[in-house]
């Protein structure tokens, strides 16, 4: 079945979940953990992502983060393409490390933010590897109950709603060991937006006039031939190779300013969406 087309856009909170490839480890040493959560905070400042909280299990990692700039897909694709390079090479392995997509879930950040919080630092218990999510280094939760630095990790936007300080760190405490599981299963929810009715609805309409003013602007390449300083027509049929350069300078303004997909670029150019990929690589 072809699946549907992500839901993105500025200033929204992700559930970001992704599983090794065949369920094979994604880590394999402490020194794995440590890598990862390196790139995850070079990654996270490049985009303008911030980091909420984070839990890294063998076989799957979970991401919870603000993406304010609508860059989250650029974001995942650099950081998982860079671990999965270092994986390879210290394991000396040449298969794909990740699984073909990583999942996402749009979500309401605060009370339904909050569960998505205990869901990720309780990995580690609920999988029954410790008793106490204190006892499990590689999720985002000492931090949140102050043993740990913050580092890169932002958040605010959780421990506020506890208070602040100290109090906040023991109240969070007390929400994470505590037996109530939240308004939704987050293992099984199949939603790809989480929150209340009014919250999916309003993103669900804003999703699709979205939609309907990419497919229907037809000033698309000659927007972008402005940009460049060239005529319209030589960008659909470029003469030589300085043409070419443009076209493909073109390519990755739609792709990676505007967040037009190579699909839609290369419709518009009337050109495979393998030749935008390959121009995008150079």
């Amino acid at each position: 079945m072809a699946r549907g087309p992500r839901l993105k856009g500025e200033a929204l909170y992700h559930h970001i979940y992704a599983w090794g490839n065949d369920r094979n480890p994604i880590f394999k040493s402490d020194s794995h953990y440590e890598k990862y959560l390196e790139y995850l905070a070079s990654y996270a400042s490049r985009y303008s992502i911030n980091i909420i909280a984070y839990g890294l299990m063998e076989w799957h990692i979970h991401l919870f983060l603000f993406d304010s700039l609508g860059k989250l897909s650029q974001f995942m694709n650099n950081l998982h393409g860079r671990y999965a390079q270092f994986f390879n090479r210290v394991t000396k392995r040449v298969r794909h490390v990740f699984g073909e997509r990583f999942n996402n879930k749009i979500v309401q950040v605060n009370n339904y933010g909050l569960w998505l919080s205990r869901y990720i630092h309780r990995q580690a218990v609920e999988t029954g590897i410790v008793n106490d999510p204190i006892d499990y280094p590689w999720t985002s939760y000492r931090a949140y109950i102050g043993l740990t630095s913050k580092g890169f990790l932002k958040p605010g936007i959780i421990l506020e709603q506890f208070g602040q300080g100290k109090v906040a760190f023991r109240q969070y405490e007390e929400f994470i060991m505590g037996e109530d599981d939240g308004p939704i299963n987050w293992a099984k929810t199949t939603g790809s937006i989480i929150g209340d009715k009014e919250f999916i609805e309003t993103l669900k309409d804003s999703k699709e006039e979205n939609k309907e003013k990419k497919l229907n602007n037809k000033d698309l390449i000659e927007n972008v031939s402005k940009q460049l300083h060239i005529r319209p027509e030589l960008l659909l049929n470029p003469q030589g190779w300085p043409d070419r350069r443009l076209r493909h300078q073109a390519f990755a303004i739609l792709v990676n300013k505007y967040g037009i997909s190579a699909t839609e670029v290369a419709r518009a150019f009337k050109v495979s969406p393998m030749a935008v990929i390959k121009a995008l690589k150079k």
